[in-house]
């Protein structure tokens, strides 16, 4: 494989290494990472999924991918998330003593 220094996406637009990109067959979207060239065509990784797309199947976009970005809970998130947890949980316990009391 021979890296290819500039290429064009679907729609004619310039692709290269740290372009936004949409794969238009799963509108799978990340940032081109490599391009390289075979006797099959050209073509470029995505670091989203590590994996390597035909150039003339991907497309230019402003969209972004959230993939291996955390979002971090604050204090309060965290307490009102474990409230809402414990009040489902205690919810759920009742509604066992209720489905299998006797009498």
């Amino acid at each position: 494989m021979n890296e290819v220094p500039e290429t064009v996406d679907i729609d004619g637009k310039p692709i290269n290494v740290g372009s936004n990109v949409r794969y238009i067959n799963t509108d799978t979207i990340g940032v081109i990472e490599e391009i390289m060239t075979d006797d099959e065509g050209t073509w470029a990784l995505l670091d989203t999924t590590q994996l390597y797309y035909r150039i003339n199947t991907l497309q230019i976009t402003e969209k972004v991918s959230s993939k291996g970005k955390e979002h971090v809970l604050t204090e309060e998130e965290t307490k009102e998330l474990l409230k809402a947890r414990s009040e489902a949980g205690q919810e759920k316990v009742e509604e066992v003593f209720q489905a299998t009391g006797g009498g």
